[in-house]
């Protein structure tokens, strides 16, 4: 059990607000999250790249439909 939680710290903030908590930020030295990646300029991304994506995680909703409308069986 300890080594799954070797890379588990850092800081969390949060804001206490009339019975809410509201996520402010968190940071780690092990984060996933890198902004050199996630961040996109106009030739590092290619809108047809999200096209297999968005079939992909769309088919269920598809199959669904088809199934409400008696078309599979």
């Amino acid at each position: 059990m300890d080594s799954t939680q070797r890379t588990v710290t850092g800081t969390v903030r949060l804001k206490l607000y009339k019975g809410n908590i509201i996520n402010a930020g968190a940071t780690s030295p092990y984060s996933l999250y890198s902004e050199n990646i996630a961040t996109f300029g106009e030739s590092d991304y290619d809108q047809m790249d999200s096209k297999g994506f968005v079939n992909l995680f769309g088919l269920p909703i598809k199959v669904r439909a088809m199934m409400e409308q008696g078309l599979l069986k």
